[in-house]
């Protein structure tokens, strides 16, 4: 898997929000090890929230794909 296929759609056109969902994952994990290393005391609460924005991600975006399903709409392509 190339860096490519991580921010772009199947037809190869730029994906918005793949783009947004790997760039902000690795900021928020830059800013975590960032905080660690200066042994601040709300580490446990910047790791809860990078974990509920790379599982919420997924997860909105599976509710809503199968919800099109479930309504015969289809997706996006996003």
């Amino acid at each position: 898997m190339g860096m490519k296929e991580l921010i772009t759609n199947n037809d190869g056109r730029l994906s918005t929000t793949a783009f947004i969902q790997f760039f902000g994952a690795l900021l928020m994990a830059g800013v975590l090890v960032y905080t660690v290393w200066l042994d601040r005391s709300y580490v446990g609460e910047l790791f809860t929230t990078f974990a509920i924005f790379c599982g919420g991600g997924a997860a909105t975006k599976g509710f809503a794909n199968a919800m099109q399903s479930r309504n015969g709409q289809g997706g996006n392509g996003d």
